[in-house]
């Protein structure tokens, strides 16, 4: 195979919030490094700073194939969204979604219209844009978790985040994301039972969804919230963190499992994804399911739902990185006839 560069963005520590999870990347970057490595393929791993950058240093990069590792610039993904464009514009195969998934995926708001339009079960809610005047008189009585519509990683959910509506802390709580985070809340119904995370690649065989995976909440007290917020992804000496371990795989009923891989595939196609993605799940009490949103080019380190799923799949981490790359090639020699 041709030469693989690995373009990853940079991440500074100097005065960066969420470090924990942006500083992941590297995390990624290695698996991947160390799979091309046991696969003898060359490659170069590359450091992006900006969208600038990238755009300086692509018209100089002889190699064509790109494993795509840019998750973010400056905190901020919405950039992100147009990187795929810019590997187009140069030439070169990337690995994983195009700029219209992630654009459509990324803007949770914009994402869960998509899902709800094409009949997907989705908790009812609104989203608030900063300076917008709102009421949340209309909305059912009830438990919501108010989180940010355009951040990933869990940035932006908290035990806080789990208020009763109508509230003063449901409307303090939407005040603190649009000033702290300047992006639109989402204020969604809180689903109280399970959750599961559906992890789905595509390969030349078609789209294939993995072992679902279900986070073991058996150690919360039972008036305790039980929600993945940032610390449980990302501080090792919170509670959430050392008790939320995975079950893989989950132990659904199997008209259950069955139609959430359906609804993991119609979210993966309602949102035009490649390459591979992971699809979150509630379920209610009923044990019925809610698609809670989709999350393309998701976290591949090693110690993540993905990769877990890919180890559950028998399916061992190299033959994954293998797999993006020959998708990336067998979609460039497509455009190309």
């Amino acid at each position: 195979m041709e030469k693989v560069l690995v373009l990853y963005n940079q991440v500074e520590e100097s005065d960066e919030s969420f470090l924990e999870s942006r500083s992941g990347i590297m995390d990624q970057v290695n698996a991947v490094v160390d799979s091309l490595e046991k696969l003898n393929i060359e490659y170069e791993a590359i450091p992006v700073r900006d969208l600038r950058h990238l755009a300086q240093i692509l018209p100089d990069l002889r190699e064509k194939l790109i494993f795509n590792l840019i998750e973010d610039f400056d905190g901020s993904i919405h950039q992100v969204n147009v990187v795929p464009s810019f590997y187009e514009a140069f030439g070169f195969s990337y690995t994983g979604n195009g700029m219209e998934s992630l654009f459509l995926s990324l803007d949770k708001t914009r994402a869960k219209a998509i899902l709800v339009a094409a009949g997907l079960p989705c908790p009812a809610g609104i989203s608030v844009q900063p300076g917008q005047s709102f009421s949340l008189d209309n909305l059912k009585k009830g438990k919501y978790i108010i989180k940010p519509a355009c951040s990933d990683a869990s940035e932006g959910i908290e035990i806080d985040s789990v208020v009763n509506v109508p509230s003063s802390e449901a409307i303090a709580r939407i005040k603190w994301i649009n000033e702290k985070f300047n992006q639109a809340a989402i204020i969604e119904q809180y689903i109280p039972a399970r959750e599961l995370n559906v992890s789905v690649i595509e390969t030349k065989n078609g789209v294939k969804v993995l072992p679902i995976a279900e986070i073991d909440f058996s150690a919360f007290a039972k008036k305790q919230l039980k929600i993945v917020d940032y610390d449980a992804k990302w501080i090792k000496e919170s509670f959430g963190y050392n008790n939320t371990p995975r079950i893989i795989p989950a132990p659904l009923d199997k008209t259950i499992a069955e139609k959430v891989r359906s609804l993991a595939i119609q979210s993966w196609k309602a949102l035009g994804c490649h390459g591979y993605a992971r699809v979150d799940f509630r379920l209610d009490e009923n044990d019925s399911p809610y698609v809670l949103e989709v999350n393309p080019n998701p976290d591949i380190s090693p110690d993540a739902g993905f990769a877990a799923a890919l180890s559950a799949a028998e399916i061992p981490y190299e033959q994954f990185v293998l797999t993006m790359l020959q998708n990336a090639i067998y979609k460039r020699d497509e455009i190309k006839i």
